[in-house]
């Protein structure tokens, strides 16, 4: 499976960006990453809903309740989870750290960390690598954050739009890690959203609100939701034009529609570098009373590890299908059922269609990327999650 991102977004308006090797990994590999804003920005945030949440979440749910921040400091290698108080503190003093080298309040830095669980992290190496990424800020940084922060990542991901608003020019450009403990809420993953929009606080958490919902919050890697998961969105109000303070602005919609757009983007590079994944998978199921229905539906299928399996095999066992479909809590007509793997009719009104319809499924299972579309004829309710398949390379990799 091809793994790769596009081109590296354009500077955006108001920020800065660093990425450096401070000593926290070995190997001289980047370990620090810097997202500074010129000025206090707008800010909206999502955090993991794990109750064993990470004391960077802990801070960074605080520090960003008031819509302000300026700076995000991610280190990778080390989660800063499961070390109770003392890894409090070290996520409080890394937000003082970092703002004394910027003269910024303390409370306007996030912290966000990544890595092995259960480890305490050393202040000494970490001051020296917030010392370096400050040193090294500059507009065209985003690249070398985007690989500070990776940690199983096969490859860096990125995803940008550029907006023409009325003549004025908008960026969204976003980076984010992740392939392991993908489930949601959240998606262990980590985002950062940069844009010189100028939007409210209101704005700024309704769009991002919207965005994740409908990107992290529907993919499935391994079933396991991490303790660090944060999605940041911060708007510098760089670009010229029309403030956007809610949905009624006139530049709302595009603005909304591109951070949804990179953020599905950065969903779907994250299940395709899947630990040990060879295929993307699109789980559709429709014909249910409500989307909610539905996104349980689809939910259990992407997660079941005997389906998740099949796609390995590129085995079309959709008695397997039919156990997980049972399995969801849904009440489900299952005469009704039909199923298709892309393009090919495999089962309708509850029932295989041929032998020959298995095997040209088969074929189509083959691919690295395919669709699978489950309709259960009751309803307008419709949900996608998208997963990856369970090969033994992940039992390896996790073991």
């Amino acid at each position: 499976m091809k793994l790769e991102t596009g081109p590296l977004p354009p500077p955006v308006r108001g920020f800065r960006f660093a990425g450096v090797h401070g000593g926290l990994k070995p190997r001289g590999r980047r370990d620090l990453a810097l997202v500074v804003a010129d000025r206090p920005a707008v800010c909206a945030a999502v955090f993991t809903r794990n109750r064993a949440a990470a004391a960077p979440v802990l801070v960074g749910r605080e520090h960003s309740a008031k819509g302000k921040a300026q700076a995000v400091v991610i280190n990778s290698g080390n989660a800063n989870a499961g070390t109770g108080e003392k890894g409090l503190r070290f996520a409080r003093w890394s937000c003082r750290e970092l703002g004394g080298r910027l003269s910024v309040e303390p409370g306007l830095v996030l912290p966000c960390s990544t890595g092995v669980i259960g480890v305490q992290l050393d202040r000494t190496p970490f001051a020296r690598a917030i010392s370096l990424a400050v040193d090294g800020l500059s507009r065209k940084g985003f690249g070398a954050a985007a690989r500070a922060i990776m940690t199983s990542d096969a490859f860096p991901k990125w995803s940008h739009r550029v907006l023409d608003l009325d003549g004025s020019g908008v960026t969204v450009a976003a980076m984010a890690k992740g392939a392991g403990m993908i489930h949601p809420d959240m998606a262990t993953m980590l985002a950062v959203v940069t844009t010189d929009a100028r939007l409210s606080v209101k704005a700024a958490r309704s769009i991002l609100n919207a965005a994740v919902a409908n990107s992290f919050n529907r993919i499935s890697v391994d079933a396991d939701t991490s303790t660090n998961d944060t999605v940041i969105l911060l708007a510098s109000g760089s670009a010229a034009g029309q403030p956007i303070t809610d949905s009624s602005s006139p530049a709302y919609g595009a603005v909304a529609g591109a951070v949804a757009e990179v953020l599905d983007e950065l969903a779907r590079m994250i299940v395709r570098d899947g630990e040990g994944a060879t295929k993307i998978v699109d789980i559709r199921v429709e014909g249910l009373d409500s989307d909610a229905d539905a996104r349980k539906v689809a939910g259990a299928v992407a997660t079941s590890n005997l389906v998740k399996a099949a796609f390995a095999g590129a085995d079309p066992n959709w008695g397997r299908i039919v156990a997980a479909i049972g399995n969801s809590g849904i009440d489900c007509r299952l005469e009704l059922l039909a199923i298709d793997v892309d393009d090919v009719v495999l089962v309708r009104s509850g029932e295989l269609v041929s032998e020959q319809a298995r095997r040209t499924a088969r074929k189509a299972m083959h691919a690295d990327a395919f669709t699978l579309r489950v309709g259960l004829g009751r309803g307008p309710g419709a949900a996608t999650v998208v997963t990856s398949d369970l090969t033994e390379a992940w039992v390896n990799f996790n073991s």
